[in-house]
């Protein structure tokens, strides 16, 4: 336990650098997998983006979630902009993001198949709390919605954890001078 109370301590002590730069770069995303008694979910949402000013990301998401109740399978597919804005110059860094995007859906059951498209979006709040320079475990909470076309419309809380890698110009070239030796 003393360990992992001084890796914490050391993970807190590590300065803040300039993560949200402008010019620096974001990848990463979240995952989440559920299961129950005859019930599973697996949600998957990459991202990737890049800094035009300071504290302020855009980027393209993507999504993929595959669920399981009993016989009824759905696979969703959703890409899209999203926008990010960092608050303040600590080590962690809360945010106010948005998402939004086109949504593919097909559920199949044992006597039917069936596909439909939709709009999706999220607004919410987040935070990166950033294990060194270049690493930072994220959490975001919001509102999420989704309309399909043939299907009815659903939006409710919605929670991600994930991790996400950001690369500004001083942490690639330490990259660039420790791979490439020049």
């Amino acid at each position: 336990m003393k360990k992992i109370a001084l890796v914490f301590l050391l993970m807190c002590s590590v300065k803040a650098f300039s993560q949200t730069e402008k010019g620096a770069v974001l990848l990463g995303g979240a995952l989440s997998f559920q299961t129950t008694s005859n019930n599973s979910s697996f949600v998957l949402n990459p991202n990737i983006g890049f800094f035009p000013a300071n504290n302020f990301a855009l980027g393209l998401t993507t999504s993929y979630n595959y669920s399981k109740q009993g016989n009824i399978k759905s696979n969703q597919l959703g890409i899209g902009p999203f926008l990010r804005y960092y608050v303040g110059k600590t080590q962690t860094k809360p945010f106010i993001t948005t998402e939004a995007g086109y949504l593919y859906n097909k559920v199949e059951t044992p006597l039917l198949e069936s596909s439909t498209n939709g709009f999706g979006f999220l607004i919410g709040l987040g935070f990166a709390a950033f294990i060194n320079e270049t690493v930072a475990v994220e959490g975001l909470t919001g509102y999420n919605y989704s309309d399909f076309s043939d299907a009815s419309s659903a939006g409710g809380f919605t929670m991600r954890f994930g991790f996400q890698l950001y690369f500004n110009k001083k942490n690639y070239n330490q990259l660039k001078t420790n791979v490439i030796g020049e």
